[in-house]
């Protein structure tokens, strides 16, 4: 099934996520001067600007349960560099364009980003984390859409995709659009937890069994589930929906794809506990229909259009500025 990555438009996170991802090479100046990583043109960065952009990174990184040390992050210090020589090439650009971001706009994006902390204390919380005070934030939340608007009017607006390229991309990638087999299942869940000692376990095999028994002799599967299970599938009666082998742990797919709608297994055992399992319907292997998937093959097919046009506009820049790095 194809796998397209939505675009999350918060507007000020999307500007600056967008950057992030240009690296361009650099030649290395001789000399060094004090604090300083690199000059563009007439704008000085100093060593500050990359070490709070390295802390920003490296909570990125942590939240995304990838959290590095101080040796590790030491390894991104150019790649960072690179980050802000592009945001400051494309600042410059938007400078000389006359683009002006209004204090409105900033207001708005300040809102967005607030509205994602449930209180205020937790904002604040977060600004100390990230070493900034409000009016940095704001600072670098009208940085990011300045960027934008730029990108926005001398990239992005000229970007189309044709009803041919999406329809070509279809045909010729058959394999991104098949569905697996799925079956659409419920199940029963007494949870053992993973160091239970044998009396523990004694007790939800025992407990299991007996629920095995009562569906034998005719009761709801839906409401044993809503009564005993321990999985949080209990208010819906169990019921998992359609899923393919791959998204459950091996023992569970092997039982639940070896049944046929209306059969029920015999206890299952995986490292959640013990598990009943109804199968009320099958899928076969499908491709799904060309008018499924337009809408998401023409985002995917934009947006590598998108990262290939910001890559071209960035190059062409560079060749007129005047970019020195300073060894770090």
């Amino acid at each position: 099934m194809i796998f397209i990555q939505p675009k999350a438009r918060v507007a000020a996170v999307a500007a600056m996520v967008a950057i992030l991802l240009l690296t361009p090479a650099a030649i290395i100046a001789a000399d060094a001067p004090a604090g300083q990583i690199a000059r563009v043109n007439d704008t000085v960065l100093l060593r500050e600007d990359l070490d709070r952009e390295m802390k920003l990174v490296s909570l990125k990184l942590a939240r995304q349960g990838r959290p590095v040390d101080a040796e590790q992050l030491k390894r991104y210090e150019g790649e960072i560099r690179d980050t802000l020589i592009n945001r400051t090439l494309l600042l410059q650009q938007a400078q000389s364009a006359g683009i002006d971001v209004k204090d409105a706009a900033v207001a708005k994006a300040l809102d967005e980003f607030k509205a994602a902390f449930k209180e205020e204390k937790a904002y604040q919380n977060a600004l100390a984390e990230m070493g900034f005070s409000e009016e940095m934030l704001m600072r670098q939340i009208n940085q990011g859409l300045t960027i934008k608007t730029l990108i926005d009017k001398e990239v992005l607006q000229k970007i189309s995709v044709s009803d041919q390229q999406i329809r070509a991309f279809y045909d010729d990638n058959p394999n991104l659009f098949r569905k697996p087999e799925q079956v659409k299942a419920s199940h029963i869940l007494i949870q053992v937890p993973a160091d239970a000692d044998e009396a523990k376990q004694a007790e939800a095999q025992a407990a299991i069994q007996a629920l095995k028994l009562r569906l034998d002799n005719g009761e709801n599967f839906a409401a044993l589930a809503q009564e005993n299970s321990d999985c949080p599938s209990k208010t819906k009666g169990g019921d998992l929906g359609f899923f393919s082998r791959e998204q459950m742990v091996p023992p569970f797919s092997e039982a639940a794809f070896a049944l046929q709608p209306g059969q029920t297994s015999d206890v299952v055992q995986t490292q959640f506990g013990y598990h009943l399992i109804r199968v009320t319907e099958r899928q076969g292997e499908q491709t799904m229909a060309f008018n499924e998937v337009k809408d998401a093959i023409s985002a995917r097919l934009r947006q590598e259009q998108e990262g290939k046009k910001i890559d071209t506009y960035l190059e062409k820049m560079k060749e007129h500025a005047d970019i020195k790095r300073f060894p770090l």
